[in-house]
């Protein structure tokens, strides 16, 4: 095994895997204030289980995203001499991975407050809902501008 295949294998491993961290992280946050808003409020239950599942979509994001950047490293190629290789194939997934943590903790925790929301006040779902997927939607940014630079080193730098 050379020292590229090496490095494409440890950078899919460090991407999906701190990617999967934070949107395991912030998908388990959500449901645990899920829990309690429903234990406040049993009548909105269906409302705050449709909030929480629509939230750990979002959350999931990146975690799919550092899956993407992993697929990407383990069935493609890097060109180049063994050592930009290695530097292509670590950074990529360093950046998915590292990049992927807080968006999907920051959408956990925005859905969290959400179901919350909806445990205390079910008549403000709605408005609710939206607030929280527009903070969601700012919060994953950070999780495209990784797939993007990991993407960009992966094919243009690294020539796969």
């Amino acid at each position: 095994m050379d020292l590229g295949m090496i490095a494409r294998l440890l950078g899919a491993g460090i991407s999906v895997g701190f990617g999967g961290m934070g949107s395991g992280v912030g998908e388990g946050l959500c449901a645990h204030h899920a829990n309690g808003a429903i234990a406040r409020q049993p009548a909105a239950a269906d409302q705050v289980v449709r909030t929480m599942l629509v939230a750990q979509a979002v959350a999931e994001t990146s975690g799919i995203f550092g899956l993407l950047v992993a697929f990407v490293l383990v069935f493609g190629s890097v060109a180049g001499p063994p050592l930009l290789q290695f530097a292509v194939a670590l950074g990529a997934g360093i950046a998915m991975g590292m990049g992927g943590i807080g968006p999907g903790v920051g959408a956990g925790i925005a859905g969290a407050s959400a179901c919350e929301g909806i445990g205390r006040q079910p008549r403000l779902s709605g408005l609710l809902t939206r607030t929280m997927l527009i903070g969601q939607a700012v919060s994953q940014s950070t999780a495209v501008y990784s797939l993007v630079i990991a993407l960009l080193l992966i094919f243009v730098v690294g020539g796969g």
